[in-house]
C-alpha cells in the first residue's frame, strides 16, 4: 500500500510539472506568433504540442488504470473483513453447540436418574423419528418407518458451514423444560473401515473408499444421497441412530439381518471353516471375510455376494453327505444357499455356511425363505443383463493359453494364445491357424479397413492382417518396426469417420498411425508424451484418452492442439484422486459433455472441462482388476465376482459369481475362467435383439481332438478320432441296456396290406426268402428311430430328417447283422410281438451267424461322410438296394444328434 501512495504522488507530480511546461509553451507560441515567426517554426511547435497531449492522455489513462485497481483492492480487503467476522462467528457458534450438547446430556442423565423418565417411541418424545425395532421378521411385511426428512442440506468435501434449517419441535416426557433450538448436521465425506449401515436406511454403504458421510457433531451416518433426507436436528442420542431392520418389499432397500458365521476356506471343508459376516441387505447377501481373533473386524473388500433374484437361488439343510469332511455336531448348523453361475443346470454356486448354533441357522434359512417369497410375491423386476454361457468345448487345447480374443461374427471367433493366432468356426469344428506368430498379446479388429492388428511375439512388435487372412488364404502381413516392446492398442475413427487411426501404448510414449490403402497399410502420423505410464486408453470424439495414475488426459489425433485434463485442479472435491495415488483402469464417454472416470478406488462423474457433474460417486463392493464397457453397461472385475453397473442411472444391476475371470476383448463379451478347467465363457446380452455368438451345446466328457487337414496345414478339425469313435462303439454294443436304448419307438404308420395264407395276389416277390411271411400279419410302413448316445448341435446346411441315416440292408446277412446290433430293442406298442427264431422273420434271422459281422459292418461309417435315407410313409414296398447300390450302409455316429431309420 505505501508503494502504491508513493506511486501516486510521483504520478501526481509529474503530471503538475507537464502542466507548467505545457503552460509555457503556450506562452512561448503566443510570444512567437507575436513576433510572426517563421512558418517552419510554427510547425515544429504544433507537431511538440501533439506529442505532449498524447503523452497527456497515456497519463491520465494509467492513472484511471491504478485507480481501478485500488478500488479492486480495497474490495478483497473488504471481503477478507467480512469473511474472517464470519469465521468468528462459525467458530462461536460451535462452541455455543457443543456446550448445549454438553448441557443437553447432563439434563438428560438427571431427568432419567431423579424421575426415572425411560425414552418412549412417541410423536412428543425427544427426535420421534424412529420406532423401536422388534425382530427381522416382524417387519417383513410392512416398509421401514418414515424418518422426517429437511430439504436444503448438501455434503461437502471441505469443513462444514453452518446451515439453517426449520424449527423442529421437541419435548421431554415429564419436564416442564423448553425444547432447545435444533441445530443442523455438518457432514463431511468419510471413508469407513468396516462395513457400515446406513442410519437413514439402514442399506450397507458398500465401497472401498468414501462410502458415505458423518455428521462431525453427532455422528449420524448415510448414504451421500441421504443426507438431504436425515433428521433435522443435531445431534442425535446415540440410541436413536440405529434404525429398524427390515426391507422395502417395494424397493428392496434396507437390510433385514446381519451376524458373524463361519464358511469352508477356500481349500473346502476339509481343511476347516474361517470367520466371516455374513448381511441380508437389499435383497442380497453378503459375505465379509474377518481375520482370527476377538478383537478382529470384517474388511470393506465383499467377499461373495448372491443375489436374491436369481432364478436359481434356494436355502436349504444339509445332510452328513452333503459334507462328508465336516465334523458331525456341525452338521445341524450347516445351511447351503446356492444360485445359478453358467447358463448349464449343472453349474451353480454354491455356499456352505456354518452358523453358531441350530437355532441360529433356523433362524438364517427363515429369513432367507422368507425374504425370497416376498420377492416373488412383490415380483420384483430381475435387473441381470448378462447370461454367462460357455463359449466350446473346453477341451480344445488352445483354450487353456488364451491371451486374447474377439469375436469376428456370429459363427467365428478369433483366439490368439501362446501358439498364436487361430479362427474357431463354432458350429463346423474348424480352426484355422492365420500366419506364423508365436505368443498373441492381444487382438484388435479394425473392420473399416479389412484388418485385423495384434500385439505378437518374444518383443511384442503390431502386426497387421487382412481380414482374408481369417478364411485360410496365404496373405502378407505388415509390421510396425517402431512398436517393439508395445503394451496395448487402440483403434478409432477421426474427421467424422473419414480416417482411422491405430494408437500403440509404449510405457509413457503413444505412436498414432493412419490406417490407409497405401503398399504398408499404415503411416505414423504423431508421437505423444504421456506424464505417466499409460494404464489404458481409448478414442473419443477425434481425441485419444489417455488413462494413468491418478488422472485421465485427452490428446487431439487430427491436427495441432494442446491436450487438457479431464480432472480439473481448481475442483478441490477431486483432489482425493491426487492426494492418494490409485490407479486408472476405464473412461467412459456417456455423452459429449459427460464422462465416468474409473479408479481402482472409485468411479467419478465430470463434465467436458473435467469438473464434477455428479455429487454421488460408482463405489466397487471389491478391489477391481478391470473394467470393460458395452453401452450402457459396465462390468468390474474382481477377485471372486464380476459387478454389472448401469452408468447412466449409477444402479449396481447383477453381480455374476464367477471366481478368477478375466475379460479377452474390449466390450467383456468373450472372457477366460481360469479354475481348474479352464473355460471360454461368452456373456451372452438379454438386452440385445439377437446373439452375438452363435454358442454350441459343449460338454466336459468330450474326447474331440485337433486333426490337422491333410491338404491344407493351416486347417484343422476338432473331433472325435476314427479309433476312438470305434472304441466308443465297441463299449456300447457290449452294454445290453445301452443297446436296448439304441432303437426309439416305431413312427409315421400307414396300413398297406393284410397277407395271409389264401392272400397270393398280396405276396411280394421282392422280399428276401426270410421276411417272406409264415402266418396272419399286417404290414405296415414307418420308421424307427435310432437316437445317438452324445447329443450335440446340428451343423448348419446339413439336415435334421429324422429318416436320414441307416439305409436297408441288402441281403439275409445284413438283416441280421442289424438284428445282432440291436436285438434288444423294440419296434412300438402296436407292432406284433417278435416271432421265435424259428420263423425266419425279420426279429429273429440270420442269429447263428458268425459275431464279427455285425462289428465290422458297423464300424465302416465315417462320422463325416454324407448320410443316405430311405423314404418313409410310402405306400409301395421297394426292395433293398443291391450290395453294389451307392446307398451303403451307414452305421450309428456317436457325434450326430441325426436319427436313422429303416423301412418294416
Amino acid at each position: 500500500v505505501s508503494d502504491e501512495k508513493d506511486a501516486r504522488g510521483y504520478l501526481q507530480a509529474l503530471a503538475s510539472k507537464m502542466t507548467e511546461e505545457l503552460e509555457a509553451l503556450r506562452n512561448s507560441s503566443l510570444g512567437a506568433r507575436a513576433t510572426d515567426m517563421p512558418w517552419k517554426m510554427r510547425r515544429f511547435a504544433k507537431l511538440d504540442m501533439s506529442a505532449r497531449l498524447e503523452l497527456q492522455s497515456a497519463l491520465d489513462a494509467e492513472i484511471r488504470a491504478k485507480q481501478a485497481i485500488q478500488d479492486e483492492l480495497n474490495k478483497v480487503k473488504a471481503s477478507c473483513i467480512s469473511t474472517e467476522c464470519k469465521l468468528q462467528e462459525s467458530e462461536k457458534k460451535n462452541m455455543e453447540l457443543l456446550t448445549d450438547i454438553e448441557r443437553l446430556k447432563k439434563e438428560t442423565e438427571e431427568l432419567r436418574s431423579e424421575k426415572g423418565v425411560k425414552h418412549q417411541d412417541s410423536q412428543n418424545s425427544f427426535l420421534a423419528f424412529l420406532n423401536a425395532p422388534t425382530s427381522a421378521l416382524d417387519q417383513f411385511e410392512r416398509s421401514p418407518s418414515c424418518i422426517p426428512a429437511n430439504k436444503g442440506r448438501r455434503v461437502t468435501d471441505h469443513p462444514p458451514r453452518s446451515i439453517h434449517t426449520p424449527t423442529m419441535r421437541t419435548a421431554y416426557i415429564g419436564s416442564g423444560l423448553s425444547a432447545p433450538k435444533p441445530k443442523a448436521h455438518q457432514f463431511v465425506v468419510k471413508s469407513f473401515n468396516t462395513p457400515t449401515k446406513c442410519n437413514q436406511c439402514t442399506s450397507l454403504m458398500v465401497g472401498l473408499i468414501r462410502q458415505g458421510c458423518t455428521c462431525e457433531v453427532c455422528g449420524f451416518s448415510c448414504h451421500v444421497t441421504c443426507a438431504d433426507k436425515a433428521p433435522a436436528v443435531c445431534p442425535i442420542p446415540p440410541e436413536q441412530t440405529k434404525g429398524p431392520l427390515g426391507i422395502d418389499p417395494q424397493k428392496g432397500i434396507g437390510t433385514a439381518y446381519e451376524a458373524h458365521v463361519r464358511v469352508p476356506k477356500p481349500a473346502g471343508v476339509k481343511k476347516g471353516w474361517q470367520r466371516a459376516l455374513a448381511v441380508i441387505c437389499d435383497f442380497k447377501l453378503f459375505l465379509y471375510d474377518v481375520a482370527e481373533g476377538k478383537a478382529s473386524q470384517p474388511s470393506v473388500i465383499v467377499n461373495q455376494v448372491i443375489d436374491m433374484r436369481d432364478e436359481e437361488f434356494s436355502v436349504s439343510s444339509v445332510l452328513a453327505s452333503d459334507v462328508i469332511h465336516a465334523n458331525r455336531k456341525d452338521i445341524p448348523c450347516i445351511f447351503r444357499v446356492t444360485a445359478s453361475q453358467l447358463s448349464a443346470s449343472s453349474n451353480k454356486c454354491s455356499i456352505l455356511i456354518l452358523a453358531d448354533g441350530e437355532n441360529e441357522k433356523s433362524k438364517w434359512v427363515g429369513v432367507l425363505n422368507e425374504l425370497h417369497r416376498i420377492l416373488k410375491k412383490n415380483k420384483l423386476k430381475d435387473r441381470s443383463v448378462y447370461v454367462p454361457k460357455e463359449a466350446y468345448d473346453s477341451t480344445l487345447p488352445l483354450i487353456k493359453t488364451t491371451q486374447s480374443a474377439a469375436i469376428i461374427d456370429h459363427e467365428r471367433i478369433a483366439l490368439g494364445n501362446e501358439e498364436g493366432l487361430f479362427v474357431v468356426h463354432v458350429t463346423k469344428d474348424e480352426i484355422i491357424r492365420v500366419g506364423d506368430n508365436k505368443k498373441v498379446h492381444q487382438i484388435e479388429l479394425i473392420p473399416n479397413e479389412q484388418l485385423i492388428a495384434v500385439i505378437s511375439g518374444r518383443n511384442r512388435h503390431v502386426r497387421l492382417f487382412p481380414m482374408a487372412a481369417l478364411d485360410g488364404r496365404e496373405t502378407e502381413f505388415y509390421k510396425l518396426a517402431e512398436t517393439k516392446g508395445c503394451q496395448s492398442i487402440v483403434s478409432g475413427h477421426v474427421r467424422h469417420g473419414a480416417l482411422t487411426c491405430l494408437c500403440v501404448a509404449m510405457k509413457r510414449q503413444v505412436l498414432c498411425y493412419e490406417l490407409n490403402q497405401s503398399k504398408t497399410r499404415h503411416k505414423k502420423i504423431k508421437e505423444i508424451q504421456v506424464q505417466g505410464n499409460v494404464q489404458w486408453m481409448s478414442v473419443f470424439s477425434d481425441r485419444l484418452c489417455v488413462g494413468y495414475q491418478s488422472g485421465f488426459l485427452k490428446y487431439p489425433l487430427h491436427g495441432e492442439g494442446s491436450p487438457y485434463s479431464l480432472l480439473h485442479p481448481d475442483d478441490h472435491t477431486l483432489s482425493f484422486i491426487s492426494q492418494q495415488p490409485t490407479d486408472a483402469i476405464c473412461a467412459v464417454e456417456i455423452s459429449n459433455k459427460e464422462y465416468l472416470l474409473c479408479f481402482s478406488s472409485v468411479g467419478v462423474y465430470v463434465d467436458c472441462q473435467g469438473r464434477r457433474s455428479r455429487q454421488q460417486e460408482l463405489m466397487w463392493p471389491a478391489t477391481p482388476s478391470s473394467c470393460c464397457y458395452n453401452a450402457p453397461y459396465l462390468s468390474v472385475y474382481s477377485e471372486n465376482a464380476i459387478d454389472i453397473f448401469d452408468v447412466n442411472s449409477m444402479e449396481w444391476i447383477q453381480t455374476i459369481p464367477l471366481k478368477k475371470v478375466r475379460p479377452l476383448n474390449t466390450e467383456g463379451s468373450l472372457n477366460l475362467l481360469g479354475l481348474e478347467t479352464v473355460r471360454l465363457i461368452y456373456f451372452k446380452n438379454k438386452m440385445a435383439e439377437g446373439d452375438e455368438l452363435v454358442v454350441p451345446e459343449t460338454s466336459d466328457n468330450s474326447r474331440k481332438q485337433m486333426v490337422r487337414n491333410i491338404n491344407n496345414k493351416r486347417r484343422y478339425s476338432f473331433r472325435v478320432p476314427e479309433e476312438e469313435r470305434m472304441q466308443q462303439r465297441r463299449e456300447m454294443l457290449r452294454d445290453p441296456e445301452m443297446r436296448n436304448k439304441l432303437i426309439s419307438n416305431p413312427t409315421n404308420f400307414n396300413h398297406i396290406a393284410h397277407m395271409g395264407p389264401g392272400d397270393g395276389i398280396q405276396i411280394l416277390k421282392d422280399l428276401p426268402m426270410n421276411l417272406r411271411p409264415q402266418e396272419s400279419r399286417t404290414v405296415f410302413s414307418g420308421s424307427v428311430s435310432i437316437p445317438s448316445i452324445t447329443k450335440s448341435r446340428t451343423e448348419p446346411g446339413r439336415s435334421m430328417s429324422a429318416s436320414s441315416g441307416l439305409a436297408a440292408r441288402s441281403s439275409a446277412q445284413n438283416g441280421s447283422a442289424l438284428r445282432r446290433e440291436f436285438s434288444g430293442g423294440s419296434y412300438g406298442a402296436k407292432r406284433q410281438p417278435m416271432a421265435s427264431p424259428s420263423d425266419g422273420s425279420l426279429s429273429s434271422g440270420g442269429l447263428d451267424q458268425g459275431s464279427d459281422a455285425p462289428t465290422r459292418d458297423y464300424e465302416r461309417e465315417d462320422s463325416d461322410s454324407p448320410r443316405h435315407s430311405t423314404a418313409s410313409n410310402s405306400s409301395n414296398l421297394s426292395s433293398p438296394p443291391s450290395p453294389v447300390s451307392p446307398h451303403k450302409t451307414k452305421s450309428l455316429s456317436l457325434e450326430s444328434s441325426d436319427h436313422v431309420s429303416w423301412d418294416s
